[in-house]
């Protein structure tokens, strides 16, 4: 008996002879043999899903490939914590703002999940810029990819249609401005135009309909769009399989080495994990110590506030700022329309098998080019919404009646629009006022430069001002007493500054 079943069961029941915990050993590792035999079968195992996790990819891949997965992990967090955050938030205009409020200071963890739900969205933004750009210099998305590509260009416009919808939510200033801002630019599409404005906005202004269609189109429409895209495009990364890193010297080649050693599970998901965890890492970072930007409610009454977007639409709104009247169109439509159709026709334009960026110097041009411009004009919408003029630089001591009558002006016209007094308080356009009686100006060329300015210097693009004569006088002496080598510096408010309180 004992020499006949001694070769059905495992290896440890010769080691043991026997010992009655062989028996139970047996019997545990038969029942665990029948589960995992009806899970294989069940679900498709070695026909479907072990194909699929022990694919070999090829050799080389560097870190980036990571890159995809990290998104979709991304979009399941990004998924949960707006799940969370639905259970207490009120879609209405009278309790969207108080809800906020609530979930920020009354909801256990609501503060670290909020903020783990804002950055999150940021973090996707970046890493599917850094992937796509991965991906067109590397030349991943040429033959046969170009539906993958597509699928990714889909992607893209989904998750920045989670940012459009999704800082309405929080119904503040910012959220409502920037919202009168976006819906108004398709109102300039030809005959479809002010329709589609007002799908948008539920009707002619945003209102509590234009916060329950954006909370439904975040919520409903935009998660299943993306979910079924990736899908796709994960379905055709399955068909094609992921591109090998493009070589100088040799011909591309889609062959994959079988003992490359590379394979989805467990090198690819081990590289992915370890890359996830350091970016939930940092999500996590800000959401505890990083406070989540706040405007007051929608419908302050604020004469200073100015509607700013969030970065990622930032080249956007200082695109807006080239054109006005008529030509408002070339910014907001033409521009944005035509570079997501070149997006689009990407993969059908080239159709060279040449994938290096050196053998494509005319693609790798185009493409720096147009990631530097769209870094430029963020960079400068972000320091052009920053708010200006709020502080203003003075000398400390008594200015005279002619001087405060002069600051008064500076910002009742909001001077500090373009200039700096030390450094601060401007926007850096024009010159900064402080080194003015560095350059030995008088009071006279001064009151000659403000009334004509391009009379003095033909290159000068401060406008003109319509002043008497004794507001000039006063603006000069203002600028001439900026003379801080004399005096040091103190800060006023521009509140202090236009009631005369500044002794």
């Amino acid at each position: 008996m004992e020499a006949s079943t001694r070769g059905l069961l495992p290896g440890r029941w010769s080691a043991w002879g026997t010992d009655p915990r062989a028996v139970l050993y047996w019997w545990r590792w038969l029942k665990l043999s029948r589960v995992r035999s009806f899970l294989s079968d069940r679900f498709g195992w070695p026909e479907y899903l072990k194909p699929f996790m022990e694919k070999p990819l090829p050799a080389g891949l560097g870190w980036t490939v990571t890159l995809g997965s990290i998104l979709v992990l991304l979009f399941i967090v990004q998924a949960a914590t707006g799940m969370f955050l639905a259970m207490y938030y009120n879609p209405s205009p009278e309790h969207a703002y108080r809800s906020i409020e609530f979930i920020m200071g009354e909801v256990t963890l609501g503060p670290i999940l909020r903020g783990v739900h804002h950055w999150g969205a940021g973090a996707m933004v970046i890493i599917l810029l850094i992937h796509m750009m991965d991906s067109f210099f590397s030349g991943a998305f040429k033959n046969p990819r170009e539906m993958t590509w597509v699928f990714g260009v889909f992607l893209l416009l989904l998750i920045l249609g989670f940012g459009f919808t999704g800082y309405l939510l929080p119904w503040d200033q910012k959220a409502y401005w920037a919202t009168v801002v976006g819906t108004n630019i398709p109102r300039d599409l030809p005959i479809v135009g002010r329709w589609t404005t007002r799908v948008l906005l539920g009707g002619d202004t945003v209102s509590g309909l234009t916060l329950t269609r954006f909370y439904a189109i975040h919520t409903l429409m935009l998660p299943a769009a993306t979910a079924l895209s990736i899908a796709a495009h994960i379905y055709l990364v399955r068909i094609h399989g992921i591109s090998s890193p493009p070589s100088k010297t040799e011909p591309p080649s889609e062959a994959v080495q079988e003992d490359s050693g590379y394979h989805f599970f467990p090198e690819h998901l081990s590289r992915a994990s370890v890359v996830f965890t350091a970016v939930f890492c940092i999500i996590f970072i800000l959401a505890v110590f990083a406070e989540v930007p706040k405007d007051d409610v929608a419908g302050t009454i604020d004469p200073d506030y100015l509607p700013r977007p969030e970065w990622y639409y930032m080249w956007l709104f200082q695109l807006l700022t080239f054109f006005s009247g008529r030509a408002e169109v070339i910014g907001s439509l033409l521009i944005p329309i035509f570079g997501i159709f070149l997006l689009f026709a990407v993969p059908f334009i080239s159709r060279s098998p040449a994938r290096h960026p050196k053998d494509r110097p005319l693609a790798t041009a185009v493409g720096v080019t147009f990631l530097v411009g769209i870094v430029y004009l963020g960079v400068v919408g972000t320091a052009n919404s920053r708010p200006y003029g709020r502080m203003i630089r003075i000398p400390d001591r008594t200015l005279t009646q002619s001087e405060q009558s002069g600051l008064q002006l500076f910002a009742d016209r909001e001077c500090a629009y373009c200039h700096h007094i030390l450094g601060s308080g401007g926007r850096r356009e024009g010159p900064d006022l402080s080194n003015v009686t560095a350059k030995d100006r008088t009071r006279k060329w001064l009151v000659d430069f403000i009334r004509n300015p391009q009379e003095a210097s033909p290159w000068s693009i401060m406008p003109k001002y319509d002043l008497s004569a004794a507001q000039l006088e006063a603006l000069s002496d203002f600028v001439m007493a900026l003379d801080f080598g004399k005096y040091p510096p103190k800060t006023v408010s521009r509140e202090d500054a236009m009631r005369g309180k500044v002794q």
